[in-house]
């Protein structure tokens, strides 16, 4: 019998169901869809350190730079070597503590000095980081260790190195017009001075001593201005740090949910812009 309407009421019920299971059949799709919405960006930053500016600093970053630092005349922990001390020795954490806040430091200063040779026009060249990457690989790997070989050439230390690259021709560009005049070099002689020695160990005089010290005094004079530009954009750039992602968010949130005690390597990293 039909219905008022001209429909077979056992053909209506079929038609009505029809969105009702639809819906129940895309559930599981819609659910798959968020959740991988949601995933990507947390596996995403699994292994970001932090970002500088919304740019991420890779753990690997991070870890490469504490491994370049003791070999950096311009670190404060040039020629340390945390490998030959004891993990468990108190001055040895204190020592790889600090060593751990400086590679991140650089690593800021690194991402704002390469903005501002963005800014300046300093580029270098994808043959001069070829280059960089090749004497990187050959200070840092044997020649048969491929598997190191091919992590090193790996595109997010390719990034590194080119940081590195770009941040010393910023450094050289900063410095390039520097001179020192005849009062500069007195002043350096006057602190240094009895640094300066013949081969029989008489102290030079200035006269004596003039052409190293000037050059000494210049170098020295470089040196301070990088160190300078260092600390204002370490400054600077500290309040565009964000030291959590979503990954961190993510599991600090799942620990919390089952009791787990939080690591701390999940906290936020905190970011000081030093003395």
């Amino acid at each position: 019998m039909l219905s008022k309407d001209g429909i077979d009421p056992s053909r209506k019920t079929i038609v009505q169901a029809r969105p009702r299971f639809f819906l129940i059949a895309a559930s599981p799709l819609l659910v798959a869809l968020l959740a991988t919405i949601v995933a990507i960006p947390i596996a995403g930053s699994r292994n970001v350190a932090f970002y500088v500016n919304d740019k991420p600093v890779t753990e690997e970053h991070v870890s490469a730079m504490i491994v370049d630092l003791p070999f950096d005349e311009t670190s404060n922990h040039y020629n340390t070597r945390l490998d030959l001390g004891n993990p468990s020795d108190p001055k040895m954490q204190y020592l790889a503590a600090g060593l751990k806040t400086e590679a991140i430091q650089r690593l800021i200063v690194m991402h704002a000095q390469s903005d501002e040779a963005l800014r300046l026009g300093i580029v270098v060249s994808p043959s001069a980081i070829d280059a960089a990457v090749e004497a990187y690989v050959k200070d840092h790997a044997s020649p048969d260790d491929t598997t190191e070989t091919e992590r090193l050439k790996s595109p997010d230390m390719r990034l590194y190195i080119q940081l590195w690259a770009t941040s010393k021709a910023y450094e050289e560009s900063l410095t390039k017009e520097a001179t020192v005049s005849s009062t500069e070099v007195r002043e350096y002689f006057a602190t240094w001075g009895w640094n300066y020695t013949d081969a029989a160990g008489h102290k030079l005089t200035f006269e004596q001593g003039n052409a190293r010290l000037t050059k000494d005094a210049l170098a020295n004079k470089k040196f301070q201005l990088i160190l300078e530009n260092r600390a204002q954009l370490l400054k600077k750039e500290t309040s565009l740090v964000s030291g959590d992602t979503r990954y961190k968010r993510f599991m600090r949130w799942w620990d919390t949910m089952f009791g787990i005690q939080v690591p701390d390597s999940l906290e936020p990293l905190q970011v000081g812009a030093g003395s």
